[in-house]
């Protein structure tokens, strides 16, 4: 993952700087997608990834959960989150990380920007996802509609200066502005080859992606 050390400084804070810069609406992109995701599968097992503070495995709640993040101090909080469901902590990159058991699942939730290699971290996870399984995705992506350039006008100069008010992480945050906009659709998609996208939508406002896809049995 790109600028672990920028996560583990934000750890404390990430929740509530996210709900506030986001206004919410990473929340409610978190609710769609767990109830896109359980029109598919409804429990088995789920590894999530860039897992964070938790939260998108407290949403899914499957009977057993591998949650995979380098960052110690996200970790130590999802931990607290999920303290009385069957989760395995994994300390470790998408691109090299080893699961110990195939999964029916994988969840990332803004999560495939953070790869410091998007082939190699997909290619690496898909060797843990069963046959018919399911990989599903949302992510920040670039379009060229005004919504979208509105949107990165207020990601890249207000939203550092409310984050940085409220984590003291005001140059963090401007790089995350710089990850955003070099990832498209079609950069995911086209890693995702051995699978059958079943649901692929733009979510409001629409600077946000979703993707699932099946994988070939």
């Amino acid at each position: 993952m790109k600028n672990v050390e920028i996560y583990e400084k934000l750890a404390p804070k990430y929740d509530t700087a996210t709900k506030v810069v986001s206004f919410g609406i990473e929340e409610l992109w978190r609710k769609i997608f767990s109830k896109k995701i359980k029109k598919y599968i409804q429990n088995g097992v789920l590894l999530d990834v860039a897992s964070a503070t938790g939260d998108m495995a407290k949403a899914m709640n499957f009977e057993k959960m591998y949650l995979l993040d380098p960052s110690s101090e996200m970790n130590k909080i999802a931990k607290n989150k999920l303290k009385n469901k069957n989760v395995i902590f994994l300390e470790d990159f998408a691109e090299n990380c080893k699961i110990p058991e195939q999964v029916d699942i994988i969840t990332a939730f803004m999560a495939v920007r953070n790869f410091d290699d998007m082939a190699q971290g997909i290619q690496n996870l898909d060797k843990y996802l069963k046959p018919n399984g399911y990989f599903a995705i949302v992510e920040l992506t670039k379009s060229e509609s005004i919504l979208f350039k509105m949107s990165m006008f207020y990601m890249s100069k207000i939203v550092p200066i409310i984050g940085g008010i409220i984590t003291g992480e005001y140059e963090s945050y401007k790089k995350f502005d710089k990850m955003i906009k070099n990832i498209t659709d079609e950069d995911i998609i086209k890693n995702l080859e051995g699978y059958e996208i079943v649901e692929h939508k733009r979510l409001l406002p629409p600077i946000s992606s979703l993707i699932i896809a099946r994988k070939n049995g």
